[in-house]
């Protein structure tokens, strides 16, 4: 029988040989951060080192409000992240993820910086349920710390885990960030029953390179998740409910540009190959230093996927339409429109503003070890516009390698 063969590197090797060493090659991958395991220690039990890492190119061409035409390109580093989480104390786990990349290449003053910027992550969780053994729960946590208010489906997946190769604004216009772009401080309980799952926390505004305290606004969030997969027809139902009202001035650090609340409903089906993830969403943008961009706000995105050979390459599209009360009242992700806008003064974007935008994004994903190691890539088309007026037409496109473990 002839011996199948493909090119690996620089050499021929049978395919079956090849499709070990890769199957060896994503297993060390996925368990290279694991470097202690001792279940019976009475003080740390596990440790692992987390990285995430991503490298981006991408280009844009379009036209600005004056029907200017214009086009960039850009590189950058766009994660670096390094951590470390384990389990202690039988009942309690820590994670801290520290961002030590700011690649400012892709601006005017190009300059990429190394070192800690801020933490994405930085807290301790107490497994309550196992320590009480609390009757008709399955998991109730209690935590500090640093972590991710989500509020979109895109936000409930990790960056790790990501299926377009940016998140969309409106996804990042409900993230409990804080003024820096990162993760807030905030005190939660979590837990699950049978189907459901609720979260409830409590964030503060304040702003730290490291965990920060509560001088400054509050936001009070609580979801629901429910899980129907089991039962139903679909192979993958989920509803989710998420809520958040935050209580600061003006005056305060705030989450969330401002943000005074937020509604998000979020529903997830899958059958075989295909799959369908949907967020519909309405909010208030809050007091802001210009009444332009205050005002209300809703959308709603609509993603649809499909593998086109299971678990190595699929195709994602994404649909989304937004629109506020005020004529800045939305704004665009920072790639890559307001960077072109910042690097060419010959042009005007309006900086990404306006109070009507619609996308359209389709993106072909390669994944080599899973999610652990995969290529991202896409094209998306924005029209934005203020008053009627269009403020950008045009195309964005890019891919990325990710990496993490």
């Amino acid at each position: 029988m002839p011996l199948s063969l493909s090119f690996v590197g620089c050499f021929f090797l049978p395919s079956s040989l090849n499709a070990q060493l890769i199957e060896e090659f994503c297993d060390n991958l996925v368990n290279f951060g694991k470097f202690y395991k001792n279940p019976e220690s009475t003080t740390l039990q596990t440790a692992k080192l987390f990285l995430s890492y991503q490298h981006q190119i991408g280009h844009i061409d379009g036209s600005d409000n004056n029907g200017q035409p214009f086009d960039d390109s850009f590189e950058e580093f766009r994660r670096v992240w390094v951590g470390l989480s384990g389990d202690f104390g039988n009942y309690w786990k820590f994670k801290v993820v520290s961002q030590i990349s700011n690649d400012r290449n892709a601006y005017p003053d190009d300059y990429r910086q190394w070192g800690h910027e801020t933490f994405r992550a930085a807290n301790i969780t107490f497994d309550a349920n196992q320590f009480w053994e609390i009757d008709g729960l399955d998991s109730l946590d209690i935590g500090y710390g640093r972590r991710t208010g989500r509020m979109a489906d895109e936000w409930q997946r990790s960056s790790t885990m990501i299926n377009c190769l940016e998140r969309s604004s409106f996804a990042n216009k409900l993230w409990l960030y804080d003024k820096e772009k990162g993760n807030p401080l905030a005190a939660w309980v979590k837990w699950t029953a049978g189907k459901h799952t609720f979260d409830t926390a409590i964030f503060s505004g304040s702003y730290s390179d490291y965990i920060g305290g509560w001088d400054d606004s509050k936001i009070y969030y609580g979801s629901w998740l429910g899980d129907f997969s089991v039962g139903s027809s679909y192979e993958l139902l989920e509803y989710w409910v998420s809520y958040y009202k935050q209580d600061g001035s003006i005056k305060q650090d705030r989450l969330a540009g401002g943000n005074d609340w937020a509604l998000s409903l979020v529903n997830r089906t899958g059958n075989g190959p295909w799959s369908l993830h949907s967020t519909l969403a309405f909010g208030n943008n809050g007091d802001q230093t210009n009444t332009n961009r205050e005002g209300g706000f809703g959308g709603i995105v609509l993603m649809p996927m499909f593998w086109i050979k299971d678990n190595k390459l699929k195709l994602v599209g994404r649909y989304l339409y937004q629109k506020a009360d005020q004529s800045e009242g939305l704004k665009l992700n920072s790639r890559y429109a307001p960077l072109a806008d910042k690097r060419d003064g010959k042009i005007d974007l309006n900086s990404g503003r306006g109070d009507e935008h619609q996308a359209i994004y389709l993106g072909l994903n390669y994944y080599l070890c899973g999610e652990n190691l995969k290529v991202v890539s896409g094209i998306q088309h924005d029209d934005l516009k203020s008053n009627e007026f269009t403020q950008l037409r045009g195309w964005t496109m890019g891919t990325s390698i990710r990496l993490w473990f």
